[in-house]
């Protein structure tokens, strides 16, 4: 994944081996776990595993698959995390009595490099249902791979909260002997593929009894890398079909790049297409209140508000999504802004309105648009936290590699992280003359920054009920002096804040 917002999806690999199970299928399993933690690592996930004490065979091979996991991890990213890879669940007492003192240093040695986040049961509520509950909150998917009546509960739950389980055919038993665990559950899956895989299950189920663990057809990496992707594509698949939450729009290509980027969505990754042939991408973010956010990323591909209005509207329309948030770059005023300075516009001015009088007079008429109440209050709320927002934009900036330079010969550079609120002047012109532009003043005293877009956008969602937000960085002082350095720099600052605000700022 490329940028901070992105939050992992944890995975529950759920399953034991027997102590009379053959050796080769133990070191087969083990190996099948060592690769698919490398795949999923890969992919920019993790792992959600319960852990206490592990238990072995007589020729001393482990028989639960959680501390495979946490090894590969620590082996795999031996440098320190920007998010965690591994959520561990735990109780207390089991840390102190049944751990060795080897797995108790991994676990704080994982936790030091902020590569797991540590869920501590009380110890007097610690019972399967309970730890089998926990993990399942955590979880966005799972395997199933041998077990017994452990692994038949949490296929169940996962299940029940309608997410993905997938289940491994080897035959390898439960180290506990109480069931037919992930057997059991890929004899149902074989029959009713769509009870376990909603959106993909039909087209898996055939390609399944080539990733067989109990009779190779493929190589074990190989079978990993197709067992992730399986989980993988129904995540995805579930993320399109969800609703959109946030419709997020751009009008140029370098924001729409920049808009990609801060929603983690990889340059290679195809459009989708609307019946009208509008393309669109989508994204999912997990808000700071747990929830997943669904965003749908769209670019007019030209500037100019008539444009802006028409195609908003029809997207909303298409989409139906709770919050429009457009992304971009503008022009500031050199006295009030700096070059990559980000903006949330608390006004738009629709300044070209007017009126033809007799004599050749014009008459100026202009349009105010202001974010609802709602919008007004989540973005108050979250400019008082800027202590925080600030880091989380610091560390996504540092993530992107996204550097301003000192100075410029355009004028001053942005030394600030945290976006401010200003008014936006908003019309057909692309100005290019700094009194043209103070003249904006004379329509509202607060005008600040002057782009082509937001009037149209803020029009339309007002004529569909829908709340909408401006997010500008500035790229210029509506003048001739240039820096084009800065309309890439301006709209990933941009993308940022605006990532940053889905997540932390949005109905908070």
């Amino acid at each position: 994944m490329n940028q901070s917002n992105y939050k992992p999806k944890y995975f529950l690999l759920a399953g034991s081996a027997s102590e009379s199970a053959a050796a080769t299928s133990i070191d087969r399993a083990h190996e099948f776990v060592r690769e698919v933690t490398k795949k999923v690592l890969e992919a920019g996930d993790g792992f959600v595993v319960y852990t206490t004490s592990e238990p072995v065979n007589a020729a001393k091979q482990p028989l639960i698959f959680d501390w495979t996991i946490l090894r590969e991890i620590d082996a795999c990213h031996p440098g320190q995390a920007t998010s965690p890879r591994v959520v561990i669940v735990l109780a207390e007492r089991h840390r102190q009595t049944s751990m060795n003192a080897e797995q108790r240093a991994l676990i704080a040695r994982l936790s030091m490099r902020g590569l797991a986040k540590v869920d501590v049961i009380p110890d007097e509520v610690v019972t399967g249902g309970n730890v089998g509950d926990a993990q399942a909150s955590h979880a966005s998917g799972m395997l199933a791979l041998g077990g017994g009546k452990g692994v038949s509960d949490r296929a169940y739950k996962m299940v029940k909260l309608g997410l993905p389980v997938y289940p491994m055919d080897l035959k390898i038993g439960a180290n506990s002997e109480d069931g037919e665990g992930a057997l059991g559950v890929y004899r149902k899956f074989m029959s009713a593929p769509l009870s376990y895989l909603s959106h993909t299950g039909a087209e898996v189920v055939s390609k399944t009894p080539a990733l067989s663990l109990e009779e190779l057809v493929l190589p074990v990496p190989e079978i990993a890398a197709h067992v992730v992707a399986i989980l993988e594509n129904e995540l995805a698949a579930e993320a399109h079909a969800a609703p959109t939450d946030v419709l997020v729009l751009t009008a140029l290509p370098i924001e729409l790049n920049a808009a990609r980027i801060a929603f983690g969505i990889d340059e290679e990754t195809p459009a989708a297409k609307t019946d009208i042939g509008q393309n669109h991408w989508r994204a999912q973010v997990q808000t700071n209140k747990g929830t997943l956010a669904t965003c749908t990323i769209a670019t007019f591909g030209t500037a100019g508000n008539v444009d802006a209005a028409a195609i908003t509207a029809t997207l909303l329309m298409e989409f139906k999504p709770k919050l429009v948030v457009m992304i971009g770059i503008a022009a500031g005023m050199r006295e009030k802004t700096a070059l990559g300075d980000v903006i949330i516009a608390d006004r738009v001015v629709a300044y070209e309105g007017a009126a033809l009088l007799e004599g050749g007079k014009t008459e100026a008429r202009p349009e105010i648009y202001r974010p609802v109440f709602s919008v007004q209050q989540d973005i108050a709320n979250y400019l008082a936290s800027a202590k925080s927002a600030s880091a989380r934009i610091d560390s996504a900036r540092a993530h992107q590699d996204l550097v301003f330079p000192e100075t410029s010969d355009a004028g001053a550079v942005s030394k600030r992280l945290m976006p401010q609120v200003a008014t936006i002047g908003s019309g057909e012109k692309l100005l290019r003359d700094p009194e043209k532009f103070r003249q904006l003043r004379d329509l509202h005293g607060k005008v600040e920054v002057a782009e082509m877009e937001a009037a149209g956008i803020f029009a339309a969602c007002a004529q569909h009920s829908v709340p909408s937000l401006i997010v500008r960085g500035v790229s210029d002082f509506g003048d001739t002096k240039k820096d084009n350095t800065f309309h890439d720099l301006a709209s990933r600052a941009a993308a940022i804040v605006a990532a940053d605000l889905v997540v932390f700022g949005m109905g908070s």
